[in-house]
């Protein structure tokens, strides 16, 4: 019997805060959806009116309206939380497996191309005025793509809370690109431990 391959967690997700989140995400929740039910009555009102059909006291449709906005809110809610309880990643031997409102796994050896590049994204505030106005701050996120015959897997090398991996897992996530034989695998692999080594690499 083959001893089972470990499975390395990758901190993509939330880390600290997911808690605190979800919680927040449900409770705004049922405040969005008895308020967009309240909306949703007083607009199937006004179209009964409209309609002629409130003489006839029917509820149907205010019911209906009111149900539906609810119901669009809950949805809605749901995938959020599903989105931060699910973020998660993971390696298993040469195999990288992203979840997130999807599951999505490849085995790097069957990779076709590999690339790993830094995207920048610039972080804005709120001016006196209201209006919104870029800080100056921009946040380089390294985004490793693998593209199979099965299909592409992106991931992002920086957790929910803009923190980058750490360094064990950049290490961990070089030797699984070291068992990929396409353009661009080797190259990943050394930024990923230079990157480990010294986080400022990325900044290169």
């Amino acid at each position: 019997m083959q001893p089972s391959v470990p499975r390395i967690p990758l901190s993509i997700g939330y880390r600290s805060s997911r808690t605190g989140r979800v919680v927040s995400l449900v409770v705004l929740g049922v405040l969005l959806t008895v308020t967009c039910g309240c909306v949703g009555a007083i607009l199937g009102t006004v179209l009964n009116a409209t309609t002629g059909q409130g003489t006839s006291g029917s509820g149907a449709v205010p019911a209906l309206v009111a149900l539906l906005s609810a119901g669009l809110v809950i949805v809605f809610v749901g995938l959020l939380v599903t989105s931060v309880v699910r973020t998660n990643a993971w390696l298993e031997g040469s195999r990288l497996t992203v979840v997130r409102l999807t599951t999505k796994s490849v085995d790097l050896r069957a990779a076709r191309s590999v690339t790993l590049q830094a995207t920048a994204v610039a972080h804005t505030g709120v001016a006196s005025d209201g209006s919104v106005v870029a800080t100056g701050a921009v946040t380089r996120t390294p985004v490793l793509t693998v593209t199979t015959d099965t299909g592409t897997v992106k991931l992002g090398l920086r957790s929910k809370e803009s923190l980058l991996i750490p360094p064990p897992e950049m290490y961990a996530l070089a030797a699984a690109l070291d068992t990929a034989r396409c353009p661009g695998a080797p190259e990943a692999a050394a930024w990923l431990r230079a990157m480990a080594a010294d986080p400022r690499t990325m900044l290169l």
